[in-house]
């Protein structure tokens, strides 16, 4: 559609709600969900200089944000900033992570796991199974220009239907060609259209919707039912307090 949002216009849209807010939730629902036992520090410990690589670390997330937030002056996708640090981190000698700690650290269950997420959702892609199925939810979304909020609520609706299917790695592949449809029928601008799907597929139902979670329960070893209960409970309230935030937030910066 002829659309290049940058970095910076995306986070100021973005982060209040779907950042800040959420990331408030997530931290109230964690406490809530799986309250620690405070232990009491009788002896304080004095933390040791910065290491080398610590040093060399904290330039490379400084150097790979900075990258991010100048996209628009320097035109490097921040796709290939971010994989050009990680690429950085492993290098042998200069990076960060041994071959032995690489071999015994990581989770190579978890990278199957997510590899499998990855293919099921090129396959629905690639098939067409996904536009297929994106047609058959737009049939029977209630889209309408004199209901803006409806609108609203209805394509996060679909996004969240079309996060099971294909979970979020494979829901920007399906649901930006439809756009155009879903601005016509809503009477949203296609940048607005595009931008509406972040909040439904940054807030999965299940773990396996968003494979970074997936990740982080295997390095943190956390059972699969805990999961489950703090999306479900995330997910819920999300859809109850941020989402009608979020349609006032798009509307204060003329989007709606």
């Amino acid at each position: 559609f002829g659309l290049h949002p940058g970095y910076m216009p995306w986070l100021f849209l973005h982060t209040p709600v779907v950042g800040l807010l959420k990331g408030m939730l997530l931290t109230l629902c964690i406490c809530k969900l799986f309250p620690a036992t405070p232990v009491r520090i009788t002896q304080q410990q004095s933390l040791p200089r910065l290491s080398g690589e610590e040093l060399r670390l904290i330039a490379v997330l400084l150097l790979t944000l900075l990258l991010w937030m100048t996209d628009s002056l320097h035109g490097i996708s921040p796709a290939w900033v971010g994989l050009t640090a990680a690429c950085f981190c492993l290098l042998p000698r200069i990076g960060f992570i041994s071959s032995d700690a690489f071999g015994s650290g990581v989770n190579f269950r978890t990278c199957l796991y997510v590899a499998a997420i990855l293919g099921v959702t090129a396959v629905v892609v690639e098939s067409n199974l996904g536009n297929t199925i994106a047609r058959a939810l737009l049939a029977v979304t209630p889209l309408h220009e004199d209901s803006p909020f409806l609108s609203f609520i209805s394509l996060n609706a679909m996004t969240s239907v079309l996060n099971f299917v294909v979970t979020a790695n494979g829901v920007p592949a399906m649901f930006t060609p439809m756009a155009q449809s879903f601005a016509e029928a809503s009477g949203f601008s296609v940048l607005t259209v595009v931008m509406i799907q972040v909040f439904a597929y940054a807030t999965p139902l299940l773990p396996y919707q968003a494979s970074p979670i997936v990740v982080a329960m295997g390095l943190g070893n956390v059972p699969a039912r805990d999961g489950l209960k703090l999306c479900l409970v995330v997910a819920v309230v999300s859809a109850l307090v941020l989402l009608p935030l979020n349609y006032f937030w798009f509307k204060a910066l003329g989007y709606l």
